[in-house]
């Protein structure tokens, strides 16, 4: 949980963490920053999200799951409210707004992996395929030049999101959930209740290991980009 502050003396109301229903005391489309530099955009939700996914936020401040079938151009932004469960009313719905994490660092972004075998060279994509939770983090290997065979894969390449570098990543142990010396993976958990985030029916909303990540204001075009198979 981050504790926002304001420009000047103005504070925002509520951490990060907390969640809204209507009339929502932040505007979607306000900005604010914790003391880190890192920067949230509060947004309306407009379906189920959890903790740590991503995504894509409409010209009205609208956000649900980011798919790798988008074919439109999304701002998008990492979820900070709520918690990696499922039990309701723990992670924000439909009817809540929000705060989402769009420049900084975020160490514990969901993804589909099991390990920490991930490099700063992989490129961020949105989720090849729909699962549970929506909106996790997917990673695509570009190749040196277009394989020989011909062979390519199309990728929804998310600009100004990569992988911390795993000789930084140490760095972030004094960070809630930071990530562990093994690798680029963060804990599997932002919050400090391991079991609560990862076992029996709350399984379903955390579903591999979390990555640390830069973010410049990441967003996508809708344009995919032709990545060689790596077989160059």
């Amino acid at each position: 949980m981050a504790t926002l502050v304001g420009p000047g003396s103005i504070a925002p109301a509520g951490p990060t963490s907390q969640l809204w229903t209507t009339p929502f005391p932040p505007a979607p489309g306000d900005k604010s920053r914790d003391r880190d530099g890192n920067e949230y955009l509060f947004v309306d939700f407009t379906a189920t999200v959890y903790f740590g996914t991503l995504v894509q936020i409409n010209s009205l401040y609208q956000a649900a799951p980011l798919l790798g079938t988008a074919n439109e151009a999304y701002r998008v932004g990492v979820v900070m409210g709520g918690l990696a469960t499922t039990v309701s009313p723990d992670h924000p719905t439909s009817d809540n707004g929000g705060w989402v994490q769009v420049y900084g660092v975020h160490p514990a972004v969901q993804t589909g992996r099991a390990s920490d075998a991930a490099t700063a060279q992989l490129g961020a994509i949105p989720q090849t395929s729909v699962g549970t939770p929506s909106g996790i983090l997917t990673f695509v290997a570009p190749g040196a030049q277009v394989a020989t065979s011909g062979t390519s894969t199309e990728a929804n390449l998310i600009y100004g999101m990569w992988l911390v570098p795993e000789g930084q990543v140490t760095d972030l142990v004094t960070y809630p959930g930071a990530s562990g010396s093994s690798g680029a993976a963060s804990n599997n958990n932002w919050l400090t209740d391991n079991a609560t985030q990862t076992s029996g029916a709350n399984t379903s909303a955390f579903i591999g290991s979390t990555y640390a990540v830069y973010m410049n204001y990441p967003y996508v075009t809708g344009n995919a980009l032709l990545f060689s198979d790596a077989a160059s």
